[in-house]
């Protein structure tokens, strides 16, 4: 996947749960967006010129790089939670997204001897990555609208129909 489906895809995967669950508060918008924004950290790389998925795309690695960050936010704002759970989640869904595409990899090396891909669509597809975007900016205004204002999705429809009416 490219990065706007890394985007969508942890846009639309958190919001939804985060709605679901009802988890209505601005720690939780915060993140959500602080995960969407490190969604794509595991591709770095292609930029420090690594073999492509196999260091930076298994559970493993986003095990550690997460407590790793967890600390850095426990130092300096006393709240382990606040990166510990937006990286892992970035890494977990950015994991998933990969998964879905052609080419194989190793999601729980060492421990996994076999490459594993659901070989769904090319991660260049560009309708699936810009559809997971379009898709993933929509639940999460969906999302930050139930944040800021309490409305639910059944009060947005009746909105929009009074609207239209």
């Amino acid at each position: 996947m490219n990065l706007k489906g890394h985007v969508g895809l942890t846009l639309l995967a958190l919001s939804s749960l985060m709605y679901i669950l009802d988890f209505r508060s601005y720690n939780y918008l915060l993140m959500v967006l602080l995960a969407t924004a490190l969604s794509s950290l595991p591709d770095i790389d292609i930029r420090l010129e690594l073999p492509h998925r196999k260091y930076t795309h298994n559970v493993f690695v986003a095990l550690i790089i997460s407590i790793g960050f967890g600390y850095l936010t426990y130092v300096l704002l006393h709240d382990f939670s606040l990166g510990f759970t937006p990286m892992f989640a970035a890494f977990i869904l950015h994991i998933i997204g990969d998964l879905m595409t052609y080419k194989p990899f190793k999601p729980l090396a060492p421990f996994q001897r076999r490459a594993s891909s659901f070989r769904l669509f090319r991660s260049s597809n560009k309708y699936v990555n810009n559809g997971l975007f379009i898709l993933g900016i929509l639940i999460f205004s969906i999302y930050a609208i139930y944040v800021f204002l309490g409305l639910r999705i059944t009060d947005i429809v009746t909105c929009i129909q009074r609207i239209i009416k």
